[in-house]
C-alpha cells in the first residue's frame, strides 16, 4: 500500500513549486519593507522604554481632592520629531480655575519649571529635565465647559520638549 498519497504529474509539481516561492518571497518582502520603514521613521525601543519611565513620574497622579482618573494611563509615540507622551485623564467637580491653580502648585512643588511666556495665572507649560531629556507638561480640557481634563507630559528626541 502507497503511503504517499496521488502523484501530481511533474508540471503541476512545478508550477505550485513557482507559486509557493513566488508568496513566500512576495510575504518576506513586505515584512522587510515594512520593517525597513518603521525603523526609519517609526518610533524605537528607547522611545519605548522613555515612555514608560515618563509613565512613572509623580504629576501624572497628583490631582485635586476633588477629581478622579478616569481610565488608566494613555501613552503614544508620534513618528515625527519622535514625540513620545504619556497622559492620564481626570474628571473634576471644581472650576477649571482651582484644577489650573492646582498643578500650578503641585508643578512647581515637584521641580517643574513654567514657560518664559508664563503669566503666572493658569498653567500653560511646565518644563523638566527626565533621563537627560526635557520634558513638557500641560493641563489642557479637551471641551471648554466640560469636567474632563487631561494632564500630558510629553518629549521628542529630535527637539527636546514635546507639545508646548
Amino acid at each position: 500500500m502507497n503511503k504517499q498519497g496521488p502523484r501530481l504529474p511533474p508540471m503541476k509539481r512545478s508550477t505550485i513549486a513557482v507559486l509557493v516561492a513566488v508568496c513566500v518571497g512576495g510575504g518576506a518582502a513586505l515584512v522587510a519593507l515594512a520593517a525597513f520603514l518603521a525603523s526609519a521613521e517609526g518610533c524605537t525601543a528607547e522611545d519605548d522604554r522613555f515612555t514608560a519611565s515618563l509613565a512613572t513620574l509623580s504629576i501624572l497622579d497628583a490631582r485635586p481632592v476633588n477629581a478622579t482618573p478616569q481610565g488608566g494611563r494613555s501613552s503614544d509615540c508620534y513618528s515625527d520629531g519622535r514625540i513620545v507622551t504619556v497622559g492620564q485623564s481626570y474628571r473634576s467637580s471644581g472650576p477649571v480655575a482651582d484644577v489650573l491653580s492646582f498643578y500650578r502648585d503641585a508643578a512647581i512643588m515637584d521641580g517643574w519649571k513654567p514657560s518664559p511666556e508664563d503669566d503666572g495665572e493658569e498653567v500653560s507649560c511646565f518644563t523638566k529635565s527626565v533621563g537627560g531629556r526635557d520634558v513638557d507638561l500641560s493641563v489642557w480640557f479637551p471641551e471648554a465647559e466640560g469636567d474632563d481634563y487631561d494632564v500630558d507630559v510629553s518629549s521628542s528626541l529630535t527637539d527636546g520638549g514635546g507639545w508646548c
